[in-house]
């Protein structure tokens, strides 16, 4: 198992070749929370096969990130 954390509450998780990607923001600055080290997850990070939305506030629900999901995610 491979778990790459890419800021706040988004991380991917690759185990037996399925990814997980949690909670995607892909953004530099979102209301009250800013990146203070590392770059904006590059566009691998929006390939997986399962996309797990942990809860509605719009830093985990973030549509525009939503948007850069590669074709064919499920959206949990």
């Amino acid at each position: 198992m491979e778990v790459t954390w890419w800021g706040h509450a988004t991380c991917t998780i690759e185990d037996s070749g399925v990814r997980v990607l949690t909670d995607p923001l892909f953004v530099r600055r979102f209301a009250h929370l800013r990146r203070r080290r590392g770059e904006v997850p590059p566009p691998r990070a929006a390939v997986a096969e399962v996309v797990l939305v942990s809860h509605l506030h719009s830093d985990h629900l973030h549509l525009p990130s939503l948007a850069r999901l590669a074709p064919g995610s499920r959206l949990i």
